[in-house]
């Protein structure tokens, strides 16, 4: 808003023709300035102060209405040109979120948010979050790798974690979220309660929404733009947490992530179409690289071979 815009503002409040919504703005502004003991310094071109005080200070009469919040955005908006965007928002908006990002080095993290909600995050993970949650909903962002979230319910606070294209909206509930860089899907699987999975707003699918109950899973697919929803196990999905790796007709290229995080290693495929083969194997955490690789193969007529920690898996 433009100066001269300002001056018209501030110049029908003291003529008494503001709307009901701007003049209850300005009023609170003003109180709340004066009670911070902070001065105001009007510009010449603008009305003088106490010219603004006596008019605050006369009776009023006319009646309060309840504004739309469009409205209100509106004023809102004017006024903070109006007023220095730094009273406005220390003094009527909540304070400015911190963010802060947690990294999952070689092994499980667990993280407790400022709402009591519990995130563990793979290894290789990391995830953007708040220090304190402000606002009407919770919202983190997983930037990449996998999480698990167990929620605390608060139905006037949603929760909402982001990950790539997709937003999974909760309000109380056990959920895992797998979100890697280097792979083409996004994955949501519901251990308990009850989510609901939506995409971005520029995305093939927006407006679309997926609501998913537990031991269902929706898959994803950023690069043809489309998702899938299925029946899978979700405690086996979230077995990581725990220390175990645990497939149930996983795809191989989730479970070579899963395995690059683990130990360290980097895998690629000799063959494009073995990324989707799917696998049905479990491991426990002091399993060797070895073993977990020759298990892997025996059962699935596939071969490795190993150069230092490059690893490249092949058909039989």
């Amino acid at each position: 808003m433009k100066a001269r815009h300002i001056k018209q503002l501030l110049k029908r409040y003291i003529a008494g023709q503001c709307t009901p919504e701007e003049q209850l703005l300005v009023e609170e502004w003003y109180r709340r300035q004066q009670e911070a003991n902070t001065a105001y310094t009007a510009p010449s071109a603008y009305p003088e102060e106490d010219v603004l005080l006596q008019r605050i200070q006369q009776p009023r009469t006319a009646k309060r209405v309840t504004m739309p919040v469009s409205t209100l955005l509106k004023i809102a908006a004017s006024l903070i040109l109006l007023l220095g965007a730094g009273y406005v928002l220390q003094k009527l908006w909540p304070s400015a979120t911190h963010w802060q990002e947690a990294v999952a080095q070689d092994h499980p993290l667990q993280l407790r948010l400022s709402d009591s909600s519990v995130v563990w995050l793979n290894a290789g993970s990391r995830l953007r979050y708040p220090d304190k949650f402000n606002g009407p909903q919770r919202e983190v962002e997983l930037l990449t790798g996998e999480a698990c979230l167990n929620v605390t319910q608060d139905p006037a606070h949603p929760f909402i974690i982001r990950s790539g294209s997709i937003h999974t909206r909760v309000l109380g509930t056990i959920f895992n979220v797998r979100a890697y860089e280097k792979l083409a899907i996004v994955q949501v699987t519901v251990q308990q309660g009850k989510v609901a999975v939506q995409a971005d707003p520029v995305q093939q699918l927006a407006g679309r929404q997926v609501i998913l109950l537990p031991d269902e899973q929706l898959t994803f697919y950023t690069q043809q733009q489309n998702w899938k929803k299925e029946h899978r196990d979700a405690t086996n999905i979230s077995a990581w947490t725990s220390g175990r790796l645990l497939f149930n007709n996983e795809r191989l290229d989730l479970i070579a992530m899963q395995l690059e995080q683990t130990y360290g290693v980097h895998i690629t495929f000799a063959d494009n179409t073995l990324p989707a083969y799917r696998i049905t194997a479990g491991f426990e955490a002091p399993d060797s690289l070895n073993d977990v690789l020759d298990a892997l193969s025996l059962a699935n007529k596939l071969h490795y071979t190993i150069d230092h920690h490059n690893i490249i898996f092949s058909k039989q």
